[in-house]
């Protein structure tokens, strides 16, 4: 039964028998097994079955909130047979943002697997929608995204706010600047990365508007279209400190600010989160000094 729960969940979080299948090591036609299997357990149809998604029935749905509190708990209690609970051990997986895993994360995670070596990380890089998404869906238990959004079934905890900066060419003529009023990006050529850190959250009370030239999936390919001169763009100051110091890059500071975009914790709501997760979440949102301490 629990696998069959878990493939239920892989099954609506995936939207693809195929990647339900490839997730769990089955063939499709075990996974529809597994479904069919329930519904016959439960006496309901729980999935629409469309020619490009599945969708939830009304069974299906309180079917799929029950199994993530099952598997959760089903989880808690093998960590719980095999080690002391006052021994922080076992499994704890994490989503981030690209930028936050890449540039933030590192300055936490060596603590903290300094600190509690038993405990298997793993960090996956997820677009913003999939985390949200995972967390739900029990994939991930702790899920980090910048401007998190409310939701019924979510808790966020503010973790950071990060700066934002203009970044230009060396060669720009804005380049000798310190500061810019942001009315001076009016108008002017912008690329943005598309997969996150939304450039109209900053423009969004403003009449100001950018003409967009360039719009790349990747933070790391957006700071080298701006370094050859192809537009300007505006990212969270510190995926740019190396290339500020080599002085590939110049950050400028926009008047009127701070601007910062707020980085978010997602857990469940009623979730009783596990004792890796509690102390991952503590120790990024511990004061600086605190950290320190302890590292």
């Amino acid at each position: 039964m629990i696998r069959s729960l878990r493939l239920f969940c892989d099954l609506v979080a995936t939207q693809s028998f195929t990647e339900a299948a490839h997730r769990n090591y089955l063939t499709q036609s075990a996974v529809s097994h597994h479904l069919k299997a329930l519904e016959e357990k439960f006496g309901h149809r729980l999935l629409e079955r469309g020619r490009r998604q599945v969708r939830l029935t009304s069974a299906g749905a309180l079917v799929l909130e029950a199994s993530q509190d099952i598997l959760r708990r089903y989880e808690q209690l093998e960590h719980a047979l095999k080690e002391p609970t006052s021994e922080v051990v076992g499994r704890l997986r994490v989503g981030s943002i690209y930028t936050i895993g890449l540039y933030e994360l590192p300055r936490y995670t060596p603590i903290f697997l300094k600190h509690y070596p038993k405990v298997d990380l793993l960090l996956t890089y997820l677009k913003d929608v999939e985390i949200y998404e995972a967390v739900l869906a029990d994939q991930i238990e702790v899920g980090i995204v910048d401007y998190p959004k409310p939701h019924p079934q979510l808790t966020s905890t503010l973790f950071k706010k990060e700066r934002i900066v203009l970044i230009v060419p060396p060669k720009h003529p804005w380049a000798t600047k310190k500061q810019l009023r942001l009315a001076q990006l009016h108008g002017q050529p912008f690329i943005v990365p598309q997969a996150e850190f939304p450039v109209d959250e900053i423009f969004r009370k403003t009449d100001i508007r950018v003409k967009v030239v360039h719009a790349f999936d990747n933070i790391e390919i957006t700071k080298r279209a701006v370094e050859v001169g192809l537009g300007l763009a505006l990212v969270p100051r510190i995926t740019v400190v190396d290339e500020v110091q080599r002085g590939k890059l110049k950050a400028l500071d926009l008047a009127g600010g701070p601007f910062e975009r707020p980085i978010g914790i997602l857990t469940r709501k009623r979730a009783e989160l596990s004792l890796p997760a509690r102390k991952f979440i503590d120790l990024l949102i511990a004061p600086l000094k605190a950290r320190t301490l302890h590292s």
